[in-house]
């Protein structure tokens, strides 16, 4: 064979068109999103993953966020407010040595910080234990919706475009993306609301401390004092450790986050400057801890909150402070109101040890649609309420109930209205009753005390 004929020469005429046929489409491919398609290929059903990133897991692992809080609920003995998939989670990790679970005083509750390249990779062998279908690296362009019903979206990749057509739709965006592109009605805060470039540090000593939290008291110290000539404009970062690897997890700016592709990455790139500087002043103003250590990473900026579906009901922050109990209740949360709402500051109120409030599925189900549910950090919710529950914990709740309704409705309802709120919560009661310790010693050892 001559050289010449081992290449052909091509010439890209009327696109073609892939065709990807399923019982149910996941929009979204964060801890939310994972956790839906999962449990709904668990199901036996035929289940495609759609996310615009080329990664499995969202920000829990392109930002990375780095600590998987509202898992637990407060007190001076916490215990698993989520069970459903997030035990497994847990397990896996704990296997592995890449978490690290942090009593925090400050939200009284536990804080789990881990390791995001072994949380992707456990991501991905759930999936694919699934069988679900994954679609990376595919950007939404088009929605097809015929009256209430979604049929298709389309989606554009790097090999060409491609269609999803599904009887059934999860949306898992962050966003509400596919509830936008659909032409549904959606929610936005009158106010901005900030999020965070957050920047991962590898090569922390905390061999000179008996406790690890010595070390991230003193770095949240040292940062207070000194921000202001190192010009850092938030003004009280939060530092997590994870000593297990040698990491720590600096969460200590904020980034405006508009709904605008250009303004986005020109606010981002202020962030990845301040995410440098709060590096450089730890190494600088603390090198007992912080003199070798290096940025290991500093991903996708942090979104907090952005667009929201209209749902059947707004869950409201009366709602969250009265702990009010739905009878359509499908997730707990324990979480405080966490506004992120100016550029130096943020609204930081807890409740009381043992306050336990709820996300009603109608939050979940969109008013205008009936073969659609979202879960995680776009469900109805006015923009105090959704502070609260947007953390992964209450999204992974969130999840679980929305699979289960697909599920349900792909049983035989005519609308994902019809399903009954009682059938749902049989199949998530771990998620919404009982008290789990996890790991049991959790509650009482002594290291895992949080100062601030």
């Amino acid at each position: 064979m001559s050289r010449a004929a081992r290449s052909v020469v091509i010439r890209r005429s009327t696109p073609e068109i892939r065709i990807v046929e399923a019982d149910a489409c996941v929009v979204g491919g964060g801890i939310s999103g994972v956790t839906a398609a999962t449990l709904l290929g668990r199901r036996g059903r035929r289940v495609v993953l759609v996310d615009a990133c080329p990664w499995v897991g969202g920000q829990a692992v392109g930002v990375p966020i780095g600590t998987i809080g509202g898992l637990f609920s407060s007190g001076p003995e916490p215990y698993l407010l989520t069970t459903i998939f997030a035990t497994e989670l847990l397990h896996e990790l704990t296997e592995q040595d890449a978490c690290f679970y942090q009593r925090s005083r400050r939200a009284r509750t536990v804080n789990v910080v881990y390791d995001d390249v072994v949380l992707m990779r456990v991501f991905e062998r759930k999936l694919r234990a699934a069988g679900v279908q994954l679609l990376l690296g595919s950007v939404l362009t088009d929605v097809h919706r015929a009256d209430r019903q979604i049929r298709a979206l389309r989606v554009a990749t790097r090999f060409g475009p491609c269609e999803i057509r599904a009887r059934a739709f999860v949306d898992t965006s962050g966003d509400a993306a596919l509830s936008w592109m659909a032409g549904l009605a959606c929610r936005t805060a009158t106010f901005p609301i900030y999020g965070t470039q957050i920047v991962i540090v590898e090569g922390v000593d905390y061999s000179n401390v008996g406790d690890p939290h010595e070390v991230i008291w003193e770095a949240e110290r040292v940062l207070a004092e000194k921000r202001q000539h190192y010009g850092l404009s938030r003004e009280k970062g939060v530092v997590f450790p994870l000593p297990s690897r040698g990491m720590a997890v600096l969460n200590v700016t904020h980034v405006a986050t508009p709904l605008d592709p250009v303004a986005f990455w020109e606010e981002a790139a202020h962030g990845r400057d301040e995410g440098e500087r709060a590096f450089q002043l730890l190494k600088n103003e603390y090198p007992e801890a912080f003199g070798r250590a290096r940025i290991r990473s500093m991903g996708y900026p942090g979104i907090r909150q952005t667009r929201s579906i209209v749902g059947r009901y707004m869950l409201t922050v009366d709602d969250v402070v009265a702990g009010t109990r739905f009878d359509d209740a499908i997730a707990r949360v324990a979480w405080p109101i966490e506004l992120h709402d100016t550029a130096t500051g943020y609204r930081w109120e807890p409740f009381p040890d043992g306050h336990v409030h709820y996300v009603p599925l109608r939050s979940l189900v969109h008013a205008e649609a009936d073969n659609l549910v979202a879960a995680g950090r776009c469900v109805d919710a006015d923009p105090y309420a959704l502070s609260s529950i947007r953390v992964m914990g209450p999204c992974m709740a969130m999840a679980a109930a929305a699979a289960e309704a697909i599920d349900l409705y792909l049983g035989g309802y005519a609308s994902v209205h019809e399903v009954p709120a009682a059938a749902v919560q049989e199949r998530v009661r771990p998620n919404i009753e009982g008290q789990v310790e996890w790991p049991p010693e959790v509650a009482t050892r002594p290291t895992l005390q949080h100062r601030g």
